[in-house]
Formats: C-alpha cells, sequence, structure tokens
C-alpha cells in the first residue's frame, strides 16, 4: 500500500509527463503542418516550372525546324551561287547572293558567323549550325534550366513530405504513450502505476528518436 506523499508524487510525475507528451505532440503537429504547406508550395512551382519548360521547349523545337531549314535552303542558294561564279554570270551572282542573305534573314538563333564556318568545313554534319553547342544553349537553355529546376522542387516537395509523415508517426506512437500515463493516473495500485509510468516513458523516448530522424 503506497504512503499519501508517494501516491501524491506519482501523481504529479503521472501529470508532467502528460503535459510534457502533449506539448511535444502539439509541436511535432505544428511542423508537420509547416512541412505540408511547404511542400504543397514546392509542389505547385514544381508544376508549374515544367508547364513552362513544356511550353518553352515546343517553341524552341519548331525554331530550331525553321532555322535548319534556313540554312538548308541556303546551302541549296550557295551551291547555286558557286556555279554562277563558275559560269561567269555575275548578275545571277549578285541576285543569288541577295537571296542567300534574306534566307540566312529568315533565322531565329543562328550565331553570326556559323553559316560561313559549316560553307568553309565544306559542308561537314559536325558543323552544321543548328547542332552547335552554343546554338543549343541558347535554344534550350531556358527550358533545360526550367526542367532542372521543376526536378529539384519536386525532389523537396516529396522530401518534406517524407519527414512530416515521420512526425505523423511518432504522433501516433505518444498517442500510445498519453494512454500509458492516463492508465497510470487512475490507477491506484504503486507498482502498476509504476510499471505503467515506465512504459508510457519508453514509449515517449521512442517517439523522441522518431521524431529526430525526420529532422
Amino acid at each position: 500500500m503506497e504512503t499519501r506523499k508517494a501516491g501524491r508524487g506519482l501523481e504529479i510525475a503521472t501529470a508532467v509527463a502528460l503535459g510534457v507528451v502533449s506539448i511535444v505532440t502539439a509541436l511535432g503537429a505544428l511542423q508537420a503542418g509547416l512541412w505540408n504547406d511547404a511542400a504543397q508550395r514546392f509542389a505547385d512551382d514544381s508544376a508549374d516550372a515544367r508547364d513552362q519548360s513544356i511550353a518553352i521547349a515546343v517553341v524552341a523545337q519548331l525554331r530550331q525546324r525553321a532555322d535548319l531549314a534556313a540554312v538548308l535552303e541556303a546551302k541549296s542558294i550557295a551551291g547555286d551561287y558557286e556555279a554562277a561564279l563558275a559560269a561567269g554570270d555575275y548578275d545571277l551572282a549578285v541576285e543569288l547572293a541577295g537571296e542567300l542573305g534574306a534566307a540566312l534573314g529568315n533565322s531565329f538563333l543562328l550565331p553570326d558567323g556559323s553559316f560561313d564556318a559549316w560553307y568553309e568545313s565544306g559542308w561537314s554534319d559536325e558543323a552544321i549550325p543548328t547542332e552547335q553547342p552554343d546554338y543549343l544553349v541558347e535554344l534550350r537553355g531556358d527550358a533545360d534550366a526550367l526542367i532542372l529546376a521543376s526536378q529539384e522542387l519536386g525532389s523537396l516537395a516529396e522530401q518534406l513530405k517524407t519527414r512530416s509523415a515521420v512526425l505523423g508517426q511518432a504522433a501516433l506512437v505518444h498517442a500510445l504513450a498519453l494512454f500509458l500515463f492516463g492508465v497510470a493516473g487512475i490507477n491506484r495500485l504503486r507498482l502498476a502505476r509504476l510499471v505503467t509510468l515506465g512504459m508510457g516513458v519508453l514509449v515517449f523516448l521512442f517517439g523522441l528518436f522518431l521524431m529526430s530522424t525526420a529532422y
């Protein structure tokens, strides 16, 4: 049979334990809510970046096709221009030179001198203007950057959701600890109360460990 003083001490310990677990559980729920809100914002931003990248990529693809058509047309005109010069038909050569400039003028992003470099290489496949690194970076840079941003934001959103889920699991563990402390509070047998309190403390500590893994 426990003394009145000892019983009072266990009651105080039980009340304190209940308060501590309640506060920790509430803080965990608050943090989980904040992480969920941040995860949703990251997920929305990821979706927006992905949608923008698709739109920009489509425009870039159309521009690349137009530029390729322009350089291929210019290549054909350049061949006729060389033939006119070889035949001594300078009037036709001048006319073709104008057409060559007009064809290249229809391009969107061709770097200056890229067609001339292709011409001087003897129309090498490795020197096609629309396949050069500088051109591709200029053409697809924005779309690629948005794709990377979308992936990074999506990854951050998943990480926060995972961490929030861990706090949810810890909350369930703490709910068990609250139950055990509650049982200890109404139990009048000293040994049973001590055992229940001990179990509650162990469960609570496990919940704290589980929460720590989320950080």
